[in-house]
């Protein structure tokens, strides 16, 4: 994870075809976050972009804070990022150390990333 201190706005993806759509449809502020949940397993995807008007890269994690992915989203289309959401469900990962992640989930977060 490039941005330690960032903290994180993270919402909810019905599925992994919805957090598909959203990072390969949308630019999002880089206080972003997605949480997934399917079968049992629950990960959140946050945005490690060095901007906006960059490649969409996110930090994949699961909810104790211990980093298992990277992906860059903003080179896939949204066919491609469901097979790298399905891949990392099924354990294709990589450990890549553990943080202490700073997540709000307030519906009324703003910080100076998303102003």
């Amino acid at each position: 994870m490039l941005h330690e201190r960032r903290t994180f706005h993270v919402a909810d993806a019905a599925s992994i075809e919805d957090l598909a759509e959203k990072v390969t449809e949308c630019t999002w502020t880089l206080c972003t976050g997605f949480r997934l949940r399917v079968e049992g397993q629950e990960l959140l995807f946050l945005n490690d972009s060095t901007s906006e008007n960059g490649a969409q890269e996110y930090a994949v994690f699961t909810p104790d804070g211990t980093q298992i992915e990277s992906i860059t989203f903003g080179w896939c289309d949204a066919a491609a990022a469901e097979q790298h959401i399905r891949d990392v469900l099924a354990g294709a990962i990589v450990q890549m150390g553990h943080y202490h992640l700073s997540i709000d989930l307030s519906p009324e977060h703003v910080c100076h990333l998303c102003r």
